[in-house]
């Protein structure tokens, strides 16, 4: 970033930084993170390629804070509803096993959750509502508010993603 731009960069946050904050809270009161919001729009006017080509940088400044604001809200929203207590993996293996193989169910149970964890939110949702709740991409699309086009490609996504850790596993002793 050249000096001039810094300079302009530095000069908006004086100037703003205070004044969207304040709109930020005053547009959603329950936002915990307004510093944050204000920080990361002032990030990105500093990644555009020419900031001192932005005609209005306070306009830009006020409509990234509330875009960031709004999918804030929207991934937070996403969470809660999604996000359930983990299951107790404790009581997902079959009791009459023998240690050896509850040993060994509880630890790939345990790296498929890891794996699982590693897939975008909406991602992961998609394929246990798909595999796991045996949901139709029709009603996933329903529930998570995405096309049924989206959820046919986030879970064939998510079984690739599964499909290379498994085939990189060196025990392929899976069931």
């Amino acid at each position: 970033m050249s000096k001039q731009s810094l300079g302009l960069l530095h000069t908006l946050f004086l100037q703003h930084a205070h004044e969207i904050g304040a709109f930020v809270r005053g547009r959603w009161p329950r936002e915990p993170d307004v510093s944050d919001i204000v920080q990361e729009a002032f990030l990105r006017l500093s990644q555009y390629p020419e900031p001192q080509t932005i005609q209005n940088p306070r306009a830009f400044l006020f409509q990234t804070a509330a875009n960031l604001t709004v999918d804030r809200h929207r991934r937070r929203e996403t969470r809660e509803r999604f996000d359930e207590p983990d299951a107790d993996i404790e009581h997902v293996a079959d009791r009459h096993l023998s240690p050896e193989q509850y040993c060994q169910t509880h630890q790939q149970l345990e790296k498929f959750s890891a794996w699982l964890d590693e897939l975008p939110e909406l991602r992961r949702h998609a394929f246990v509502l798909y595999r796991i709740e045996g949901c139709s991409h029709a009603e996933i699309a329903k529930r998570l508010g995405i096309s049924v086009r989206c959820s046919e490609r986030y879970v064939m996504l998510a079984m690739q993603h599964i499909g290379a850790k498994l085939s990189a596993e060196p025990d392929r002793d899976w069931r």
